[in-house]
């Protein structure tokens, strides 16, 4: 079951993906044409209901959660009811963790190191644009107004699947246990495998072999990696031409993101 359901994440995640993709920058990208042929056969299936894509892309996403929820309860483990809400709130944490790394990489570079797969992350953020002129909150409040934004809808949509599908307590509960689980969440992203430890290993990894620099691919990855990676920097400095920054790094995510997991752990227990 847990392969099959690893599947239709990875489908899901593609489609939210096409969203984001313009139809010339599939024209001109391998990568992102593959990306439109993978996803073609879902979205058309939608294309009866609605000729915008976004909604076509949308409906194809509600469609794979609501299977999620169905092979939930056709393996047994919850009723059908409970897997939908169980399904739903899988959907909601990829959403906050993914939006999240996103914010982080925002706000320590800047999109500083620009190109096409940061052109299609930016437009991500085109509804908290949107939002942010909508309340008039001014530019040097943006990046503060985005994560109050993320975790407060987290808290929200969450807290309403668990009062309607998943019945755990009263309504009043689930926003204090809301915001304690998306802490966790935020905290995942560093201790290894997260998301940022992987990078880092992967820019320590590609600094070896010498990668052209011009490549996209290893710009984003040196752009995410070495905002990170430098205030360490700015505490340890190379050792025998050696540096040794990212070891620290990783040791300090293993240290205090543990540390951080088993204090919201006990936490959400009591």
């Amino acid at each position: 079951m847990s392969f099959l359901l690893s599947l239709v994440d990875i489908y899901i995640v593609i489609l939210l993906l096409r969203l984001l993709i313009r139809p010339n920058e599939a024209y001109f990208s391998p990568i992102y044409r593959l990306i439109y042929r993978v996803t073609d056969p879902v979205i058309k299936l939608f294309s009866t209901l609605s000729q915008r894509l976004i909604w076509q892309g949308l409906l194809s996403v509600l469609a794979l959660v609501l299977l999620r929820g169905l092979i939930y309860g056709s393996a047994g483990a919850m009723p059908p009811g409970m897997g939908m809400g169980r399904s739903f709130i899988d959907l909601f944490q990829l959403l906050f963790q993914g939006y999240v790394a996103l914010w982080l990489v925002l706000v320590l570079s800047q999109w500083s190191f620009g190109g096409s797969p940061f052109a299609v992350l930016d437009r991500a953020f085109h509804p908290f644009n949107r939002l942010s002129w909508r309340f008039r909150i001014r530019r040097s409040h943006y990046h503060f107004f985005v994560l109050l934004v993320l975790f407060g809808g987290y808290v929200i949509l969450t807290g309403i699947v668990r009062f309607v599908f998943l019945d755990q307590g009263t309504f009043a509960v689930f926003f204090p246990y809301g915001l304690l689980e998306a802490l966790m969440l935020v905290l995942n992203l560093f201790p290894f495998p997260g998301f940022f430890s992987v990078l880092i290993i992967v820019g320590a990894l590609l600094s070896w072999v010498s990668p052209d620099p011009s490549n996209p691919i290893v710009r984003a990855i040196y752009g995410i990696s070495e905002p990170l990676l430098a205030p360490f920097r700015r505490i340890v400095p190379h050792i025998a031409g050696l540096d040794i920054s990212p070891v620290l790094a990783l040791l300090c995510f293993q240290i205090i993101g543990g540390l951080g997991q088993q204090l919201i752990s006990q936490l959400m227990k009591g």
